[in-house]
């Protein structure tokens, strides 16, 4: 049985701001849109409201007019920025205010181990059976005493970003770029990096043929030595994802090690020499998952809402309609997008036919026991650089 400490910190690098149309709820805020969903749902008979906890891409109105108007039910989104404030939502009370969650990797684990969620049924999502083969049940990170918490929903790799104008491809086949600046120190100064030691270290310590998510001190002695020598090649460290695509855009840098969510929207955007490239020692992969709250008022409205994101129509919404795009789970879905559309999220002119290959050659993110050094190790390998 894995064990978790009560995290409240790092989102591992993937806290998003979105919009959402239901904006009434989301100027009052997290606490007020609690509020007001409550009230909503005493007025509507509570069992006909769904008040769900999400990330940006799941209250499209795609999906959401469609849903209410098949269910006669109204569908309230709030906005999450990080899993740590949805655990913390959860823990302090939010189980009596919301239905359905969204979380990533590990932190449906979290969940089921604080009691905030309920089990899932893998027999109530028969779109499942479409997944690729890697989001199919068991699915180890929405896994928790060998039962499911999480329902898949989209996914991505953080690996490594490249101005394919600039950058040859012998160039990024490994992360060793990152300290080296390149054969001949070209690229010193042109690189940049997000603040983010929980999704750049495992990718360094793979590099090292260290286990990604558990080193000794020996090992994270070796890491920090890599870490000094890479900040040094660095132009600047980034704390917003939308400064990073803009540096990008203007040819500050040419290299980042990040991944397809932060990149999506410039590849959408048909800056077809951004791409976000598999080095050989692979990278670290994420998966959505919509979990269902502890006591929901109504269980069968909240499965089915779960299936409307999961059905082909429903994927292709999550994945497409939003600013920051990710690839569906569900290859039935796959038919509904074109082949421009494929290759923007999937960043290869192969499109999903790649997406086997992506999701085999990435490892799962896992929470690990050395976060704390990791992030202290970051901060001093910063200060004795020259970044």
């Amino acid at each position: 049985m894995r064990k978790f400490e009560d995290i409240t910190g790092d989102d591992n690098g993937r806290a998003r701001i979105g919009a959402s149309r239901r904006t009434f709820l989301q100027s009052a805020g997290i606490a007020g849109t609690a509020a007001m969903a409550g009230c909503l749902g005493d007025a509507l008979g509570g069992g006909t409201t769904l008040n769900v906890l999400t990330w940006e891409g799941y209250g499209t109105d795609t999906i959401v007019n469609e849903f209410e108007s098949e269910h006669d039910a109204t569908v309230n989104i709030s906005l999450l920025a990080s899993d740590p404030e949805g655990f913390n939502i959860l823990k302090s009370g939010g189980t009596s205010d919301y239905d359905l969650l969204t979380v990533n990797n590990t932190w449906a684990a979290r969940h089921a181990e604080a009691g905030t969620i309920e089990s899932l049924n893998p027999d109530d999502f028969p779109e499942m059976d479409n997944f690729l083969e890697k989001f199919q049940w068991p699915f180890e990170s929405f896994a928790y005493e060998d039962e499911m918490y999480a329902l898949p929903t989209r996914w991505g790799w953080d690996t490594l970003t490249v101005n394919t104008n600039v950058v040859p491809e012998e160039h990024y086949s490994s992360y060793e770029v990152l300290w080296t600046g390149g054969p001949n120190g070209e690229y010193e100064g042109k690189m940049g990096i997000m603040d983010w030691p929980t999704w750049n270290i495992p990718k360094i310590a793979q590099s090292l043929g260290y286990p990604p998510f558990e080193q000794n001190e020996e090992q994270l002695a070796d890491i920090k030595e890599r870490l000094v020598e890479m900040f040094n090649n660095m132009g600047a460290i980034y704390s917003g994802t939308s400064a990073i695509r803009q540096a990008f855009l203007q040819e500050d840098i040419v290299i980042s090690p990040v991944g397809n969510f932060t990149m999506s929207e410039l590849r959408a955007q048909g800056n077809d020499w951004v791409n976000v490239v598999l080095p050989e020692q692979g990278g670290m992969g994420w998966t959505e998952g919509m979990c269902m709250v502890k006591d929901p008022a109504n269980p069968d409205l909240a499965v089915d809402f779960m299936n409307k994101v999961i059905s082909p129509k429903g994927q292709y919404s999550v994945a497409w309609e939003p600013a920051a795009k990710s690839p569906p789970v569900n290859t039935a879905s796959f038919d509904q997008f074109d082949a421009d559309q494929q290759e923007a999220l999937m960043f290869s002119e192969d499109g999903f036919d790649a997406a086997q290959t992506i999701s085999e050659q990435t490892t799962p993110y896992e929470f690990s026991e050395n976060t704390d050094a990791w992030t202290d190790m970051w901060e001093d390998a910063k200060a004795q650089s020259d970044v």
